[in-house]
């Protein structure tokens, strides 16, 4: 059976997050989120709890991609990138 693989939109914050951190941290992220995540969101993924409850985090080294997933359209919208102990505080 051939999985189906999501496809990847990148909201406008994550992409500004993406200019604050490292290129190297920034083109490895990228490639995950592409060539790992995209596979299968819903498991690679943490559920968030509280106020992001419709979120999920996936972790890439000392990272956090967060993201929303419109099962329907089977589609990963990136809507935030940063460190855990700042990520949570965007």
């Amino acid at each position: 059976m051939v999985s189906k693989k999501w496809k990847v939109l990148w909201d406008k914050r994550a992409l500004e997050d993406l200019l604050l951190i490292t290129k190297k941290d920034a083109q490895l992220i990228v490639k995950k989120v592409e060539n790992y995540l995209s596979k299968d969101p819903l498991k690679l993924g943490k559920p968030l709890k509280g106020q992001l409850k419709n979120l999920y985090r996936y972790r890439v080294g000392n990272y956090r991609v967060v993201y929303a997933i419109e099962k329907e359209e089977i589609t990963i919208l990136v809507v935030r990138i940063g460190k855990r102990d700042e990520i949570y505080k965007k």
